[in-house]
């Protein structure tokens, strides 16, 4: 049974702060879940930033320097993915025994989740060092590009181990109900990033010009930065889950349970690119460089219905996985209908504004009619189905709060690989039809994907028993 100094810890009376968590098993859901989300939406807002930033300095360099770093994030998104797997399966468990009571176990779960992280690190960093020129080969670094894409790759690689760590500080504030430090802390990275930047790419100060090998220096020790002041805060006695070195241990029965939730939504991160490029081909095939142009700028626009999808899904994560250990599923699925309604409201008002500012936003990226008209296509066939995407997106995230993250994985492959990549084939390059068909046929994957998810996770939901997740606190949370 939990001492009074847990019970204390995790009482409702705690308010989420800079150091302190919440319980998430009492109190107004609205209210806790806007707590969670805008903060992660703040977060992605901060990275996204950083890599506008890295691009502006890094193209003062040359071209081939900018191809350089973008081909380098390609193999790097994939351990970002990796990372993000072992984390939220690790978040997942970790507040299912915070709403279980079971503070000794949820801490526990913390430090594993740093063992786990590093050992993925390692072997990560061996693999992408080893086999690091055949990656940017295949990833298409060639030419003039090749040689600062490796000298980048190879900085950042060697100290991917920092991303890792990172992910996982993430989802351990956001297990406790505490997303506003790390956003803070994403602030003040892109704030040092920035700094760094020009300095050590350009040689400031008396500093030598590093180039290209500098920018990514100068990501590395902002990471660092976010690191360490967060693990100072993270193992203060202040916090709901303190981290704790005694803690850096594994016991394999629950690393299956982390493994069994992160590999799946692992794989799940990294369907989306390659679907994403799947399409990509088909569209540069039927329509030239006009059309990939569009496509490009278009998947960018859609950044803007991801964020709400994204915030409130992670969010409800803390939410439903805090409820699901302490037996309350009535509440965890309030916490996922009202998170699925506001990541869909949110997504079809940024969608409305987008048709609205379509042919503005169009002549910011370019001036090229045909590219303009098909930019203008795009936003009006798929900025329709915002509300759609944002609505899989946080069925996603359902389904990975309740421990169950392999339907998640196989909506993403709904999404490509059933709909969205066969129909676009057979409508644009079997039949030659224009290339408003291909819009639709993206629109159609969101639609489907999340008509199927939300069936799929409401019958979840309506199954569940409470012999599913144990209500005590000294018993293990099952998933």
């Amino acid at each position: 049974m939990p001492n009074n100094d847990n019970e204390k810890r995790i009482s409702s009376d705690t308010t989420p702060d800079e150091h302190h968590g919440q319980d998430l098993t009492r109190g107004p859901i609205g209210r806790q879940l806007w707590q969670l989300a805008w903060p992660i939406m703040l977060s992605i807002f901060f990275y996204t930033l950083y890599n506008i930033v890295d691009t502006f300095w890094v193209s003062k360099i040359s071209a081939e320097a900018i191809a350089a770093v973008s081909i380098s994030q390609i193999a790097l998104f994939i351990m970002v993915a990796l990372s993000m797997g072992i984390t939220v399966g690790s978040g997942v468990v970790m507040s299912m025994h915070i709403g279980a009571k079971n503070i000794k176990e949820a801490e526990r779960i913390l430090g594993q989740s740093f063992v786990l992280s590093g050992i993925l690190a390692l072997f990560f960093t061996v693999i992408s060092l080893i086999w690091r020129e055949p990656v940017l080969i295949a990833s298409g670094a060639s030419g003039l590009v090749f040689a600062p894409a490796l000298e980048y790759f190879t900085i950042t690689a060697a100290g991917s181990i920092l991303i890792f760590i990172m992910m996982t500080i993430v989802f351990a504030y956001n297990a406790q109900g505490d997303n506003f430090t790390t956003t803070k802390l994403f602030a003040v990275s892109t704030l040092v990033n920035t700094i760094l930047d020009p300095i050590l790419i350009f040689g400031w100060f008396g500093l030598p010009e590093l180039g290209i090998a500098g920018a990514a220096i100068a990501t590395l020790i902002s990471q660092a930065i976010f690191i360490i002041i967060a693990m100072y805060f993270l193992a203060s006695e202040k916090m709901m889950i303190p981290f704790r070195l005694s803690n850096l241990t594994i016991r394999l029965e629950s690393v299956k349970k982390v493994l069994n939730i992160g590999l799946p939504a692992a794989l799940t991160q990294v369907i989306n690119p390659i679907g994403a490029a799947a399409l990509l081909f088909i569209t540069a095939r039927s329509f030239a460089e006009a059309g990939t142009v569009a496509f490009s700028i278009g998947f960018r626009i859609e950044f803007f219905a991801y964020l709400p999808a994204i915030g409130f899904g992670f969010g409800s994560m803390a939410l439903i996985g805090q409820n699901m250990g302490a037996g309350n599923f009535t509440r965890a699925r309030e916490a996922f209908n009202k998170a699925l309604i506001y990541g869909i409201g949110t997504a079809i008002a940024i969608g409305f504004l987008a048709i609205l500012a379509a042919p503005m936003i169009a002549h910011i990226f370019t001036t090229d009619p045909i590219v303009t008209q098909y930019v203008n296509s795009y936003i009006l066939y798929i900025a329709l189905s915002y509300g759609f995407l944002a609505a899989m997106m946080v069925v996603v995230s359902g389904f990975q709060a309740i421990g169950r993250s392999w339907p998640g994985f196989w909506l993403y492959i709904i999404r490509f690989t059933l709909v969205s990549i066969p129909v676009s084939y057979l409508l644009t390059i079997v039949y030659d039809l224009p290339i408003e068909s291909l819009w639709i046929a993206i629109a159609a994957g969101n639609v489907v994907s999340a008509l199927v998810g939300y069936l799929w996770i409401m019958r979840t939901f309506n199954n569940m028993k409470e012999i599913d997740v144990p209500v005590h606190p000294e018993q293990p949370v099952v998933i």
